[in-house]
Parts: C-alpha cells; structure tokens; sequence
C-alpha cells in the first residue's frame, strides 16, 4: 500500500503530471505492477520538499498509455524500461528505443511480465 497515491485514469495523466511540474514537484521515477489479470498499476512518483505524491493509472495489456517525457524529459528511462520488460504499450516516448535499451533480440519477451500459463490435461491423465 502505498500513501498518498491518487487513482487517476490514462486520459487525465497529462493534466495530472503537468500540474505537478507546474506546481514545482520533481518526477522521480514510475513503477509497474502487473497484476495477473491482465491490466497493469503504472505508478508515477513525485516530490516536493521531501514529500512524496504517487499518481496511479490502470491500464489493460493491449490498451496504450501516453508518455510523459514530452513533460519530464528524464521519464523516458523508466518508460522505456517498462514498455521493454513488462510490455507496456507506452506511446510518443520522446526518444523510443523499440525495445532494444536492456534486453537483445535473444531475450525473453517482456521477462517481467506475468505469463499465462496453460496445462492441458491429456486422455488418460487423472
């Protein structure tokens, strides 16, 4: 549980961070959480003086999210890092790595992300 995190959805994050920065906040990082039901928790962190405020944004795997490094510049790092291990489609990142910044073409898809796993069960198996 983290404290003072907001709820906020996809469509009002732009007008959230620029009031931040606006209002003098530092963008520290964002974090992800994939929740095993197919939608991701994004966390954007914030601080002012030493007191930190946490926007949180929901998202579906396939749905996108639009980048705030148009805003904070320094976004781009994590984003790219979320969009590379956990497959967050992050749009308009201002310089976009393809998923190429960590992993190689021989690395697993999205390492971070929850994969769904299915047994079948066989004729004869009990």
């Amino acid at each position: 549980m983290i404290e003072n995190a907001f709820d906020i959805s996809k469509e009002l994050l732009h007008i959230e961070v620029q009031d931040s920065k606006i209002n003098g906040y530092r963008f520290v990082t964002a974090t992800c959480v994939d929740l095993g039901n197919g939608t991701f928790d994004v966390l954007y962190h914030f601080d002012k003086d030493l007191e930190l405020k946490n926007y949180r944004v929901n998202v579906k795997k396939e749905d996108e999210l639009p980048s705030i490094s148009n805003i904070y510049f320094s976004a781009l790092l994590v984003e790219n890092e979320m969009k590379e291990l956990f497959g967050l489609n992050v749009t308009n990142i201002a310089i976009d790595y393809g998923g190429h910044m960590l992993l190689s073409d021989e690395e697993l898809n999205s390492p971070m992300a929850k994969q769904q796993i299915v047994i079948e069960q066989r004729k004869g198996d009990k």
